[in-house]
C-alpha cells in the first residue's frame, strides 16, 4: 500500500465548498444540442423508463437551471418504471474517462414529483456518480448495484433513507466493515443521517421553495463530488454544503455517471423524473516533474523547455509532457531514459543530451510532432507503454523516468534538445 493513499476520514471544518483555483475543464455539457452519443446507457436488465437529451424543460414549466446561461432551455430527462409495476434503474455514463489525481464534478439537478392530493407517485431516486465501470447499473437499494461510487437522493421525502451515497468493495478501506450503500450512521454522514426530517438538510433545502423541506423537491439542486485520489477522499456537495465526506481504497478514476431509479413496485406518474443539465468536469492545472541539465539556445533565440502536466501517480496514468521556445514550423520527438546523463552537442545535434544509458523514442504513429506557429508541441504518454529500446516498460511507484524533446533546428548540426524534466512516479 502506497503511503500517498492514507486513508483516513477528513472531516471538514468548513460547511461550504471554496472557490477552486486554474483548472482544466474534461467534459462541459449543457445538454443544448444532442449529446447522446457521449453516453453509453447501462440498464437493469427490465428496462422500463426513458431518457430524452433533447427535453425542453422550460417549455415544460420548469425555471432555468441555476448555472445555465439566459435563453437555455434543454437537459437531461430520466424516468423509471413507466409501466412494468416492478423495481427499475438505468445509468447514463460519459465515455469521456476521468483519470485525474484530484477533479470535481458538478452539475444541476431537478427532481419532479407529483404534489396533487391523492396521487402521491413512487419515491425514485436521482443518481450522481463518480469513477464508475461504464457497465455496471447504479442503484441505492433492491438490488443494490454500482461501481466505483455514487450519491443517491430523492426528492419527495418518501424514503427513511433520502440521502445515500455507495462505495464499491473494491474501494473500501482496510478495517472499514461496510461497502456498497453505506448505513447513515456511517461516520461519512458527519452525522447528518440520510433523512429529510434532519435538521441539516431541513436547513439547506427550506419548503417553500421545495415541495417538501428537507430533500430537493420541485426545485434545482448543483450536486458537487470532489475526488482526491491523493488523499484517498471523496466529499458530496448540495448547493455548495458539505454533506458527506468519505475515505476510499484504490483509485477512483474511470467514468463519470447520470442516473435514476425506483426500488419500489408502484407505477410512475408522468410527474415523476429526474432532469440533468450543465455537466462540468473539471481538475486543477497541475505541473509534474523536475527540470534538470541546461539547455542550449536554438534558432529561436529562446532555449527549449520541457514540462508536463497531470499526475505522478503512475496507476492513474495521466501525463502529459510539452516542450515550448521552440524553433517554429519544425519536427520533434519526445525521448526517455530511467537514467540522466549528459553529452554535449551529441553528432547531428547543436544541444546537449541530458539522458544515459537505455534511451526510448516516441516516434509511433502521431507522435513525430510540428512545432507549428506557436513553437510548442505536447503528448499525451501511456504509462504502462513506455519505450526503451526495442521494448517498452510500465511506469510504477517509485519509478524515475527522465524526459527530454529533441527537435530539428535550422542552424548547425540541424537539431537540438531541451532541456530535461525528471518525474518521480507514487
Amino acid at each position: 500500500m502506497k503511503s500517498r493513499f492514507q486513508k483516513s476520514l477528513l472531516l471538514a471544518s468548513a460547511g461550504t465548498l471554496a472557490a477552486s483555483t486554474a483548472s482544466a475543464q474534461i467534459i462541459v455539457d449543457n445538454f443544448e444540442s444532442d449529446s447522446s452519443a457521449n453516453f453509453t446507457l447501462v440498464d437493469d436488465t427490465t428496462p422500463d423508463g426513458t431518457q430524452d437529451f433533447q427535453f425542453d424543460y422550460i417549455a415544460a414549466g420548469i425555471p432555468l437551471a441555476p448555472r445555465s446561461a439566459a435563453g437555455d432551455t434543454k437537459g437531461i430527462k430520466m424516468t423509471s418504471n413507466d409501466n412494468g409495476s416492478t423495481p427499475d434503474a438505468t445509468t447514463l455514463f460519459h465515455v469521456t474517462p476521468v483519470n485525474e489525481l484530484v477533479y470535481t464534478m458538478t452539475v444541476d439537478v431537478y427532481s419532479s414529483f407529483p404534489t396533487a392530493t391523492g396521487s402521491p407517485g413512487t419515491t425514485e431516486h436521482a443518481h450522481v456518480g463518480v469513477g464508475g465501470d461504464g457497465a455496471t447499473f447504479n442503484k441505492v437499494f433492491t438490488p443494490i448495484s454500482g461501481s466505483g461510487a455514487f450519491i443517491a437522493f430523492t426528492g419527495d421525502g418518501g424514503n427513511v433513507s433520502d440521502f445515500r451515497w455507495f462505495r464499491d468493495a473494491a474501494n473500501t478501506p482496510a478495517g472499514d466493515p461496510f461497502n456498497t450503500t453505506l448505513p447513515n450512521d456511517h461516520p461519512s454522514y458527519l452525522g447528518n443521517g440520510s433523512n429529510n426530517t434532519g435538521a441539516f438538510f431541513q436547513s439547506i433545502f427550506p419548503s417553500p421553495p421545495s415541495s417538501i423541506a428537507g430533500v430537493p423537491g420541485n426545485i434545482w439542486t448543483t450536486v458537487t463530488i470532489v475526488v482526491d485520489n491523493g488523499t484517498g477522499t471523496i466529499s458530496f456537495y448540495f448547493d455548495g454544503n458539505l454533506t458527506f465526506q468519505g475515505a476510499f481504497d484504490g483509485v477512483l478514476t474511470g467514468a463519470v455517471s447520470l442516473g435514476h431509479g425506483d426500488s419500489y413496485g408502484s407505477v410512475s406518474l408522468p410527474e415523476n423524473f429526474v432532469v440533468y443539465d450543465n455537466l462540468e468536469v473539471s481538475a486543477p492545472s497541475t505541473s509534474i516533474g523536475t527540470n534538470y541539465c541546461a539547455g542550449v539556445a536554438n534558432s529561436s533565440g529562446m532555449i527549449g523547455t520541457m514540462g508536463a502536466s497531470g499526475s505522478d501517480v503512475a496507476s492513474i496514468n495521466n501525463v502529459t509532457l510539452s516542450a515550448s521556445q521552440l524553433p517554429v514550423n519544425q519536427f520533434g520527438i519526445f525521448v526517455v531514459s530511467r537514467n540522466q546523463g549528459f553529452v554535449s552537442m551529441p553528432p547531428g545535434s547543436n544541444g546537449n543530451l541530458c539522458l544515459g544509458g537505455v534511451i526510448g523514442r516516441y516516434q509511433g504513429p502521431g507522435q513525430i510532432l510540428s512545432s507549428g506557429a506557436t513553437g510548442e508541441i505536447s503528448l499525451t504518454i501511456n504509462l504502462p507503454t513506455i519505450p526503451l529500446g526495442g521494448g517498452t516498460a510500465a511506469a510504477m511507484a517509485g519509478d524515475q523516468f527522465n524526459f527530454q524533446a529533441w527537435h530539428r533546428d535550422n542552424v548547425g548540426a540541424g537539431s537540438n534538445f531541451t532541456d530535461g524534466l525528471q518525474i518521480d512516479f507514487q
